[in-house]
């Protein structure tokens, strides 16, 4: 059966929010507020409903132009068809209500946001006997795709070549460089490795083992499994949010990954401990040779009972489950005069600020659209010691 709604509000998760003739909340993806669209029920819960849309009978001002001819149907660009003022709207209000539901109270934020052209640097590709392409919106369903506009185009390129002549089926993972370098990680064993400066197959690694990414406050090394922000545009401001809002004698870094923030963190602070749970990534870290920097492999919660010294600066950047009850006890009983925390959830970061409240304000609040064409979002927080 085909429905009608007008779509009210944008949820977090990319789905516009609508009523049900009986009064209940419809999830319709691909809608934006002020849309007015027809629909199908996919998935009839018992409070709310998840619908299909059919058609957009009236189109919302927020809607943007089509940048790609698969939106609406590749799984990535949930957020692509809004116009990039209105996703960045919408994003600030995914934090902004995430705090005041958990009752933190914070200064106007700043709210950064740069071009959704080739803005990645990294992507993960499906190979389909020798097409690279995506999954389908909420499906396994194989995409082709010939380009991809919001990734980098020597990604696209190297992948492309890499994938032609290819039989069966495969997971291609690739990150580059601002010199055109990039490593391959692919589930099955290829032979050329074409364009990458390294590649690793199920029968090892062909070429280069690691990549340098150069930084404002210098070069860090990434290797096939690391870390890296994925917005080649904006994500020296997370560095320059560490460099702006930290200083002190002793540092505490978690999460540090190989050392990204960290080359920020060191300019600031004559010491700092940093930690991470992969080895892997210490290993390149230490390469950067940071002589005021102790890194230490561990997981964040085993690592803390260990620590003896005082620490009057902290940094975190958690992945999207947030901290553990075990870091936000730890921060609240360290006396850290200041803390900076990075998150890419507003969900779990409201709910660890919420911990830390008793201890912590909230002095300073940047909102960063690192994932345009997505309704991801990275937020920076400065947190200092309530006197």
């Amino acid at each position: 059966m085909t429905y009608e709604t007008y779509i009210k509000d944008t949820a977090y998760g990319g789905y516009g929010v609508g009523t049900m003739p009986d009064g209940r909340v419809v999830f319709i993806p691909h809608t934006v507020e002020g849309d007015t669209v027809s629909y199908e029920v996919v998935d009839d819960k018992k409070n709310f409903t998840y619908g299909s849309l059919k058609e957009i009978l009236t189109a919302s001002d927020k809607r943007g132009e089509k940048y790609c001819p698969h939106l609406g149907v590749c799984g990535g660009c949930t957020f692509g068809h809004i116009a990039a003022e209105h996703q960045t709207a919408i994003k600030k209000n995914f934090v902004l209500h995430q705090l005041k539901k958990a009752g933190i109270s914070h200064p106007e934020p700043a709210v950064l946001s740069a071009d959704l052209k080739e803005f990645r640097n990294r992507a993960t590709f499906r190979i389909r006997d020798g097409k690279i392409g995506f999954f389908k919106f909420k499906s396994n369903d194989f995409l082709p795709v010939d380009n991809c506009p919001v990734i980098k185009h020597g990604i696209v390129h190297k992948s492309k070549a890499l994938a032609y002549g290819l039989k069966g089926n495969y997971e291609l993972y690739v990150t580059e460089n601002e010199n055109g370098q990039a490593l391959g990680r692919v589930d099955g064993n290829v032979d050329n490795i074409r364009d990458f400066a390294g590649l690793e197959t199920e029968n090892g690694i062909k070429g280069l083992r690691n990549i340098l990414f150069d930084t404002k406050y210098g070069a860090f090394h990434a290797g096939f499994g690391t870390f890296l922000q994925g917005n080649r545009y904006l994500s020296g401001h997370l560095q320059d949010f560490i460099y702006d809002n930290t200083k002190g004698e002793n540092a505490l870094e978690l999460y540090c990954g190989a050392g990204f923030l960290t080359l920020a963190l060191a300019r600031t602070c004559k010491k700092v401990t940093a930690s991470e749970i992969s080895r892997d990534s210490i290993a390149l870290a230490k390469r950067m040779g940071l002589e005021n920097v102790n890194w230490i492999a561990s997981a964040s919660e085993g690592l803390l009972f260990r620590l003896k010294e005082r620490y009057d600066t902290i940094l975190v950047d958690p992945p999207r489950t947030g901290l553990d009850k075990k870091v936000t006890d730890f921060i609240k009983n360290s006396g850290a005069k200041t803390v900076v925390y990075i998150s890419c959830s507003p969900d779990t970061l409201a709910r660890d600020l919420k911990r830390l409240s008793e201890k912590y304000s909230v002095e300073k609040l940047d909102i960063v659209d690192m994932f345009p064409g997505s309704y991801h979002v990275e937020s920076c927080c400065l947190l200092k010691l309530n006197a």
